[in-house]
């Protein structure tokens, strides 16, 4: 029996080892798309493939196993080459196709479009782009911005700026103006408006609705 234990042994060594065998893995190039895998506690094996083939600059679909997470190891034909066949934790997901890219990991989701559209979600915003427009929705908060424009509602009020110049300033600045209003007549200056407790009271109000 010792002597067919050890025929087998060598056949099966002859033809490239355990075709399928669980990992550990132990470093992962998100670039390459491939992982460091070590077998038994022992042996490494490095350069696992986690795509169909081994270059940065091809499109498809990779899982990114977690560090020290168990996956299973296949080989391809008899050669020396491995990949990854069974994950059994993932850290995120990499998906792209023509000018398309998904990203995900465990606080993140992107997604690009070419070089102008994209969208970012993690726990506290979400986040799309298109050009120069910009919103920005969180939990308190919706934010436009389209080159110098912005306009922003919050909790507090609402923003709206283009540039330096901001909607509360402007209105502010026209009710003081309105206060200090004269108007020259045929006798002189007329005096100051006599409603200007209304015109204050209006600019005090501001505040309730408007930030900027």
């Amino acid at each position: 029996m010792k002597d067919i234990e050890e025929i087998r042994r060598a056949i099966h060594e002859r033809q490239g080892g355990d075709s399928v065998f669980p990992a550990v893995v132990t470093e992962v190039d998100e670039k390459e798309y491939t992982c460091t895998v070590r077998r038994d506690g022992q042996v490494d094996y490095f350069d696992v493939r986690l795509r169909a083939l081994v270059d940065s600059e091809l499109q498809g679909f990779a899982f990114i196993p977690r560090l020290q997470s168990t996956v299973l190891v296949c080989r391809i034909g008899k050669s020396n080459e491995l990949f990854v066949c069974r994950f059994g934790e993932i850290d995120g997901v990499i998906l792209t196709c023509g000018d398309l890219e998904l990203k995900t990991d465990l606080d993140n989701i992107d997604v690009r479009k070419g070089d102008s559209v994209s969208v970012h979600i993690d726990t506290g915003k979400l986040e799309v782009t298109n050009g120069k427009t910009k919103v920005t929705h969180e939990a308190e908060a919706l934010t436009l911005l389209s080159d110098q424009t912005t306009v922003k509602i919050t909790t507090g009020g609402l923003t709206l700026r283009k540039g330096g110049s901001g909607l509360k300033k402007t209105l502010g600045d026209l009710l003081t103006a309105i206060q200090k209003l004269t108007v020259t007549t045929g006798v002189g200056p007329s005096g100051p408006p006599i409603n200007v407790a209304d015109f204050q009271r209006v600019q005090q109000d501001l505040s309730n609705y408007l930030e900027e």
